[in-house]
């Protein structure tokens, strides 16, 4: 009897410690020291690889455009996942490759976007079940 406060203080403490959450950092999520580095008309992209590393995407039209874009996920046990910090940084550099200007986007600046339902038609047509069966027919004939 003198053990069962201790099992169940150890079954306890081991489901509390089950319950913290889980934290997660998808992407490039620049500190606020790295972002403090990075200077308008002295940092050239040489020295923004060295500090934050290679970009997460370019720009499409436009190659003097980097993006580093991360996030931090939060969740608890079986809970939905939530969004603890969202960092954007768009770098823009002149015809030298040396920073032009820099825009941060945060968890604010988001935008919600609605995904289209729809599905788009692919040319060719159906072949119902009697169609394939019909067809394999003549792929087992010996030639």
């Amino acid at each position: 009897m003198k053990h069962a406060g201790f099992v169940t203080c150890t079954i306890l403490a081991a489901f509390l410690s089950a319950c913290s959450p889980r934290s997660n950092t998808h992407g490039n999520l620049l500190t606020d020291g790295q972002l403090s580095e990075i200077k308008v008309g002295q940092t050239t992209k040489a020295e923004l690889l060295r500090l934050a590393g290679p970009p997460s995407s370019q720009g499409t039209f436009d190659a003097q455009v980097w993006y580093y874009i991360g996030r931090q996920v939060e969740q608890w046990a079986f809970f939905n996942p939530h969004v603890k910090q969202r960092k954007s940084l768009a770098v823009y550099f002149d015809q030298n490759g040396v920073v032009e200007n820099i825009q941060l986007y945060g968890k604010d600046d988001t935008r919600k976007v609605d995904i289209v339902q729809r599905e788009t038609p692919t040319s060719g047509r159906t072949i119902g079940f009697f169609e394939q069966m019909i067809d394999n027919l003549g792929i087992f004939r010996k030639r």
